[in-house]
């Protein structure tokens, strides 16, 4: 008796109309749904062409078979982490563009999507840490006994790991994370939930550059924008690191902790 009672209740429940969310509400969460599907087309070209710049020379490596056995399977792992994490930014991408924000279900599932994808696109660049973990060890031949060789180990890993905080806090949050935090912002505003006020933020000269680049080009102008901040991103993490090295050695000689002569020769072994 009390299942027949559930079932006519859940068929009731069912039979009427979710409510719609307003016009006006709509257009709120298309803005940033809009810069989100247009940043994922932008990785999109940029992914395909990095990808073979990313792994030119990278099984050729070192002279030694067996090194180059596992940068082969270190490359073919790589690319396999990449593809499957672009099915999944693919389907996104594709729910994006058919999802409807004309009621309350469709937001809560819109919610649900995005804040997924987000932790599977935080997953994807954690996924690099153990990949550059064996390829610190593949740049050193797995040999620990030279001297040196471990703090070049170190540093390399150390770096890595720091370059890929870096993405992850600046990329995710300037391509994707406050978009999404806009989104699940206004559908927790609709569903009366508690929230935080949210501070006023300036906008950054990315954000500025990236406007102006989509209105004078389209997605052209953000590819564009984009490439010229990843440059000049790099640029400075490179300088960052090169000149902190150099600061280390310069310190380690005067303190007479490195041997300058040695440490020459083993930066040499790894041309």
């Amino acid at each position: 008796m009390e299942l027949d009672n559930f079932k006519d209740l859940w068929k009731k429940e069912n039979s009427q109309n979710p409510p719609e969310i307003s016009l006006e509400r709509q257009n709120e969460i298309h803005s940033p749904l809009q810069m989100l599907k247009i940043n994922m087309q932008t990785e999109f070209w940029l992914m395909i062409i990095s990808t073979p710049m990313i792994f030119t020379g990278l099984p050729s490596v070192t002279d030694d078979q067996n090194i180059r056995i596992i940068s082969i399977l270190v490359s073919i792992l790589t690319l396999m982490i990449i593809i499957y994490y672009y099915s999944r930014f693919r389907k996104l991408y594709k729910l994006l563009k058919s999802e409807n924000t004309n009621t309350n279900y469709d937001l809560f599932n819109l919610k649900t999507q995005l804040l997924v994808s987000k932790q599977i696109y935080i997953s994807y660049y954690i996924s690099y840490i153990p990949l550059a973990f064996l390829l610190s060890l593949i740049h050193i031949n797995f040999q620990f006994d030279i001297k040196y060789n471990l703090a070049v180990f170190i540093s390399s890993f150390v770096i890595t790991i720091l370059v890929i905080s870096f993405i992850l806090k600046y990329w995710l949050f300037y391509m994707y994370g406050k978009y999404i935090d806009d989104v699940v912002h206004i559908i927790d505003e609709l569903n009366d939930r508690e929230m935080q006020p949210r501070k006023p933020r300036r906008k950054s000269w990315f954000e500025n550059s990236q406007k102006f680049l989509i209105k004078k080009l389209g997605i052209i102008g953000n590819v564009i924008n984009t490439i010229i901040w990843f440059i000049l991103g790099y640029c400075f993490i490179f300088l960052f690191f090169l000149i902190s090295i150099l600061l280390i050695i310069f310190i380690g000689v005067k303190m007479n902790l490195i041997d300058l002569e040695t440490l020459k020769q083993t930066l040499a072994t790894f041309h």
